[in-house]
């Protein structure tokens, strides 16, 4: 088991063979779906930034990271839908007993991509199903 902070509130997480059930039951989706939109994120923000870099050889880093944001601002509705999916699936694992996966999302005020709590929940869940 692992705890993860949102936004300072702490939520046990945990990652077995039951957790693949209770994805889809919650959200009528698998999670290695879920996981695999996470990835393509992932691949599609790298790729875009290495390609602005190749054009604009002389643009700095904060131009760069400002182009690949609007750019990925396309994909990013699928990637908080399936983070936040994955981090409830992995919190209600832990305990079953918590909050209903709408007033989780309720509860996260000020998302930001680059929250600690989207690395650990996304290396948690591909170092368990990957």
């Amino acid at each position: 088991m692992k705890q993860i902070v949102i936004e300072g509130n702490s939520y046990d997480i945990e990652c077995n063979a039951l957790t693949l059930i209770l994805h889809k039951r919650l959200f009528n989706k698998g999670i290695m779906q879920d996981i695999h939109i996470l990835q393509n994120y992932l691949i599609i923000q790298t790729l875009k930034a290495n390609e602005v870099k190749e054009k604009f050889p002389n643009m700095s880093e904060s131009e760069v990271d400002n182009s690949v944001s609007n750019f990925m601002n396309n994909y990013i509705d699928d990637f908080i839908e399936a983070i936040t999916r994955i981090a409830y699936t992995l919190m209600y694992t832990a305990n079953d007993k918590i909050k209903s996966y709408e007033e989780f999302l309720r509860g996260i005020k000020n998302f930001k991509i680059d929250d600690d709590w989207i690395v650990e929940v996304t290396e948690f869940a591909v170092d368990c199903f990957c």
